[in-house]
């Protein structure tokens, strides 16, 4: 994530705008790595979240500041004897780097006003929060560092309070570009450092992704060795690291970055770089980056849950579809055992028939009356021929009514499997939790999950896609059985178009129309039906195929079995069209419902 320096100076200037002369009203800490500051500032409060986790350190201000433990960590409890009710006099940022420091003003034990500083380290592995005095003594932190942890710097009580050795990095903003990286290439003697490693490892808060983008906006198409540089490529290169610098200290917007429909990263300025890997940019623009975040990481984290969630659904479903394909491979080979049974049916009538001029015996040779030919019949040797032939109708019989059972083991089994493989594809379009739960709850009424949802995750409410064509035609989409069963016999009415793609698991697609009666027939534009079948074809198990065949007809025609599960329709009056699954054409506008 692009949570570089550059990041930092606009979240810090953000907290000096918001949060000078407010006060600490709360300090809340959730667990060994993160602290919530509820800050009150006239008739505002904002929740500033700070996380000094070693595998993603951030800050940005929460909309739910959640629960305060019972029981009360040690930091935190220092925190609220030290800070709480403190104003804030101050926020900076140390250079360029990835270091806030709040100055705050409190009353000490003995009523005297006294000056703390609360600095977040947030540099990955090596983050911490670290409250110390005036002089900048330690009081304690969140992670406390000892000698025997590391041998850079001890972060305990009563040590002197200093920033790493390893920031000794240059400040971008203060330095002569042109002079500081010309003399640190001339002095490289290391033929497989990169470019853009010499940028990030020398200049405060410049990251690998930073640095790309450097790189990019310097021309070269590939990241060099350092001792491959000329004289041209080290000015072409200075040029852009300075301009890039300027693009990030001046551009007031900041953007959000997806890639194949998933977040992928943020920054303070467009990365072209981004751009050039086909990922897509979204502008946001006099709004706060630090609001942001807390959608943006909210929304990443729902994306690992997800993620998780869909896995252990998909697993679970993968091994009931591989059973089931495992036992109807070993059906179709019994059944082909059953295709003998009219052949011992035959045996049996024919001797049956001659029975009165055999001999017992290993075999018999008889006229078969249905071909006219000579037939030889294997028999039992130790029973009479009646004994044979009855043995050969009960095996005809028993044939028969193995074969009846497999065949309706095997439709049971394939429908069983069809609908496996239809949740599968509701999996995969899936948005968010509740979808997912939806999909889980369902699979857990039909004893496919032992566990079900808990309360918690029932409240929250999933929500079926709408889209709004022309101003005029709503679009609504099924994304699993439940919400099919809502989208068409809940919102969809009388003449509203439904569209379904044939005879494959996919989602309910009905549209509405604005300006038409309801009461009547009313008529769509070519291209609103063209549209409604792509859609559908998308929530498709084909959607990945060039053509999908899609059904349509008037919600009318649509009936429920009366014991079909949800989701389950039939229909007899219907049309049918050939839809791409592509809708790039098309000017839709998403609604929250």
């Amino acid at each position: 994530m692009a949570f570089d320096g550059f990041c930092i100076k606009r979240i810090t200037k953000e907290y000096s705008e918001l949060f000078t002369d407010g006060r600490i009203s709360k300090v809340i800490q959730p667990n060994n790595f993160d602290i919530i500051l509820v800050i009150k500032k006239e008739k505002d409060t904002y929740n500033l979240f700070v996380s000094a986790n070693p595998s993603m350190s951030y800050t940005y201000l929460v909309k739910d500041k959640g629960e305060a433990p019972k029981n009360a960590l040690n930091f935190c409890m220092v925190l609220r004897k030290y800070i709480a009710n403190g104003k804030i006099l101050s926020v900076k940022q140390k250079g360029n780097e990835r270091i806030i420091t709040f100055e705050i003003e409190h009353l000490d034990e003995m009523g005297d006003r006294s000056v703390k500083k609360l600095i977040f380290e947030l540099m990955g592995k090596h983050s911490n929060i670290i409250l110390t005095d005036d002089k900048d003594i330690i009081i304690d932190s969140i992670k406390r560092v000892s000698a025997l942890t590391s041998s850079v710097r001890e972060v305990l009580p009563k040590k002197d309070y200093f920033f790493p050795s390893d920031l000794t990095k240059i400040n971008p903003y203060e330095c002569d570009i042109q002079k500081e990286l010309s003399g640190l290439i001339s002095k490289n003697d290391d033929d497989k450092l990169k470019t853009s490693a010499l940028l990030y490892s020398n200049f405060e808060g410049v990251s690998k992704a930073f640095a790309k983008e450097v790189i990019n906006r310097a021309g070269f198409e590939t990241d060099n060795s350092v001792i491959d540089l000329d004289t041209k490529k080290i000015n072409t290169l200075c040029e852009a690291f300075a301009d890039t610098i300027k693009a990030a200290e001046e551009n007031a917007s900041f953007y959000a970055y997806t890639k194949k429909n998933s977040l992928y990263d943020y920054s303070t300025f467009l990365y072209d770089s981004f751009m050039s890997e086909g990922i897509e940019a979204k502008e946001y623009k006099d709004a706060y980056i630090s609001e942001f975040l807390n959608d943006f990481y909210s929304a990443k984290h729902d994306e690992g849950v997800i993620l998780q969630k869909s896995n252990d659904i998909i697993n679970v479903l993968n091994s009931h579809i591989q059973k089931n394909k495992n036992k109807m491979s070993e059906w179709d080979k019994e059944l082909l055992e059953c295709g003998n049974k009219e052949t011992h049916k035959k045996y049996g009538e024919l001797l049956k028939a001659y029975c009165h001029s055999l001999s017992q015996g290993k075999e018999a040779e008889v006229l078969d009356y249905y071909t006219n030919e000579n037939i030889v019949i294997p028999l039992d040797e130790n029973k009479s021929i009646i004994a044979n032939s009855n043995k050969y109708f009960n095996d005809y019989s028993k044939a028969k009514r193995r074969e009846e059972k497999l065949n309706e083991l095997l439709l049971e089994t394939q429908d069983e499997t069809k609908y496996l493989e239809e949740m599968l594809l509701y999996i995969s379009i899936s948005e968010n939790s509740s979808d997912l739960n939806q999909i889980r709850s369902e699979l857990f009424d039909k004893g496919y999950l032992r566990k079900n949802i808990n309360l918690k995750d029932k409240k929250k409410k999933s929500v079926i896609k709408h889209y709004i064509y022309d101003n005029n035609y709503h679009i609504y989409v099924g994304k699993n059985n439940i919400q099919n069963e809502e989208v068409t016999f809940k919102i969809a009415t009388g003449n509203d178009w439904w569209f379904h793609a044939k005879g494959i698991a996919g989602s309910h697609v009905i549209v509405k129309s604005e300006k038409d009666n309801d009461a009547t027939e009313w008529d769509m534009p070519d291209e609103v039906f063209e549209l409604c079948a792509a859609i559908a074809s998308i929530n498709s198990s084909h959607s990945g195929l060039s053509k999908v065949e899609v059904d349509y007809t008037r919600k009318k025609h649509i009936k429920k079995p009366a014991e079909g599960d949800k989701g389950m329709v039939i229909y007899h009056k219907y049309y049918s069209m050939v839809a791409t699954p592509d809708i790039s054409m098309y000017e839709l506008t998403s609604v929250n419902s």
